[in-house]
């Protein structure tokens, strides 16, 4: 069988000239075309890389999900009586004017309030601030106020907090936000009916 050379009847010398050319043809094609896709490798590879650890993470959070389903639960069926909106604002107001008494917070004004945006509510508990005005007040009996409303287990959280010299400039002024949740009280058509007696 006659090769591509013989067909072409070229000679050595030619034949060498035409190997020659095909190999430059060839890395020239590499050069302009395979090669410069090397760094786009590289670009690959750590995109790659970040998409695995995306991944990862989603899958940390995913196998936490039978744990935080069992944590709802708990939080569901504990403590916390069931509260209407309305009287939630009194319940945290109960809680915090004898620790505020306690502590010698001297404040001159409450403000009870129904908390606002994403996430103050859902299907079991809702949040309620409460925010005071103080003044005359000492940095320790503050601190002391503070602390004391993370005692007990209690739900109750600092939100935000101002705070500033009064005009004696020997005691502090300013303003304090709290929020607490409580769980939300059944709608009536939930609430367990009682059995009607039947006649004999």
């Amino acid at each position: 069988m006659k090769s591509l050379f013989d067909k072409l009847n070229l000679g050595a010398m030619e034949r060498r000239i035409v190997v020659g050319a095909a190999l430059v043809l060839f890395v020239v094609v590499n050069a302009m075309f395979v090669w410069p896709q090397f760094k786009d490798w590289s670009k690959v590879q750590l995109e790659i890389a970040k998409a695995q650890k995306t991944l990862d993470d989603f899958q940390k959070e995913v196998d936490q999900l039978p744990k935080l389903q069992k944590r709802e639960e708990e939080l569901k069926g504990e403590g916390g009586a069931q509260l209407a909106s309305a009287e939630m604002a009194l319940a945290l107001l109960k809680v915090v004017q004898p620790k505020a008494s306690a502590a010698g917070i001297n404040v001159v004004q409450w403000d009870p309030r129904k908390s606002t945006g994403p996430g103050a509510a859902n299907s079991y508990f809702e949040e309620q601030t409460l925010r005071i005005s103080f003044q005359n007040t000492g940095d320790a009996e503050l601190l002391k106020f503070m602390v004391s409303l993370g005692e007990n287990n209690s739900t109750i959280r600092i939100r935000d907090l101002t705070v500033k010299p009064d005009p004696s400039q020997m005691k502090l002024m300013g303003e304090l936000t709290m929020v607490a949740s409580y769980q939300k009280a059944a709608p009536p058509g939930k609430q367990p009916t009682a059995a009607t007696p039947k006649r004999p």
